[in-house]
């Protein structure tokens, strides 16, 4: 196990920036999901701590060891990548063992980690087969299995759900946070799938052009986005965007004739930019309601269905109850709890911090 920290890491490719001074400190048996869109610098972080690449400034430190310049072999990390990278010659059993042979284990030691692997991942019947006979979720198994039995001090995943279908994905999701609490180890996961990382994640770290956005809970991030990127990058739909300006009393946004009542006041006249979740409402029900338009799109999900909606001059998406008949052409009226907005600086695109007490 290993508490990790990277102290001012920049790594640079030729004249192009991957990453701008990098401050992180990952706790010890903590799960990091380092999430962004792609090119953001998540996988060249990822590679650093493994010691594939080596920053161009900046430390790493493992505990209180400084292994900037300690080479992969040494460092005591299992890498999961994307690709699966089995040897298609070898059995399920000699994959798994392949590396804990290389080190020159006892044959018993090698038989009792595979063998508890193998349980702990549900696939100790397919130890005598080859890769060319499993599912793509069956040799992703293999993989963290072989990931495992090394007992490492750091865990460290790219990407390895993306070649499964979306079922597989689910189920291969719980597995990971099942195994997870039951080896105790530091776990740093990059992915840009915003469902994994809110479902593995101790604490997430979204970054978009080599930079960190925001480093907290998945609750904290989704609650209270720093700023308008990580506010659009986390949700689905996506947050429905409206610019306008705070009105004359400093209670209220407004755009139009729309006017939406805000938790807290901010400057009067001050151009920000409303953010609302599509399931922060309800419908009116024959009451007053925050927002009034006219049906443009209604897309059943089964549990759930998603309503467009067309205010003013704005397309908004709300994510609404299967049970609410509405149609093309409806005249629909919405709650909206001031609480539940998300404000930012139309310019910085920065989060209002008056906006909510």
């Amino acid at each position: 196990m290993a508490r990790i920290r990277l102290a001012g890491i920049a790594k640079r490719f030729g004249a192009v920036a991957a990453l701008e001074k990098l401050d992180l400190e990952i706790a010890d048996r903590e799960f990091m999901v380092l999430l962004g869109p792609s090119g953001c610098g998540k996988t060249t972080t990822l590679n650093i701590v493994a010691g594939l690449e080596e920053p161009s400034e900046g430390q790493v430190f493992f505990d209180a060891d400084d292994v900037t310049e300690v080479p992969p072999h040494r460092r005591e990390v299992a890498m999961v990548f994307q690709s699966y990278a089995l040897y298609p010659q070898k059995s399920v059993f000699e994959n798994i063992a392949f590396g804990l042979r290389l080190r020159g284990m006892p044959s018993d030691e090698i038989a009792r980690r595979v063998r508890g692997a193998a349980e702990q991942l549900e696939i100790t019947h397919l130890l005598e087969r080859r890769p060319s006979q499993l599912s793509g979720g069956q040799r992703q198994r293999v993989a963290l299995g072989r990931a495992i039995v090394r007992q490492p001090r750091v865990f460290l995943m790219d990407e390895p759900l993306s070649n499964l279908d979306a079922a597989l994905r689910v189920s291969m999701r719980t597995l990971i946070k099942k195994l997870h609490r039951q080896v105790e180890t530091t776990v740093v996961y990059v992915t840009h799938d915003q469902a994994e990382a809110m479902t593995l994640a101790d604490r997430i770290t979204v970054m978009r052009g080599g930079v960190v956005q925001q480093i907290d809970t998945p609750a904290g991030i989704y609650d209270r986005p720093r700023n308008r990127f990580v506010a659009g990058f986390l949700g689905a739909p996506q947050m429905n965007f409206l610019a306008g300006e705070i009105g004359p009393g400093g209670g209220d946004f407004r755009r139009g004739d729309l006017s939406l009542a805000i938790a807290g006041t901010l400057q009067p006249g001050r151009k920000a930019i409303l953010g609302i979740r599509p399931e922060d409402c309800a419908p009116a029900e024959g009451g007053p309601a925050d927002i009034e338009g006219r049906v443009t799109l209604v897309s059943p999900l089964g549990s759930e269905q998603h309503v467009n909606l067309a205010v003013g001059d704005a397309e908004l998406v709300f994510r609404l109850d299967k049970g609410l008949r509405v149609a093309p052409g409806d005249a629909l009226g919405l709650r909206i709890q001031p609480e539940r907005l998300h404000l930012f600086d139309a310019q910085s695109e920065e989060r209002l911090e008056g906006a909510r007490p």
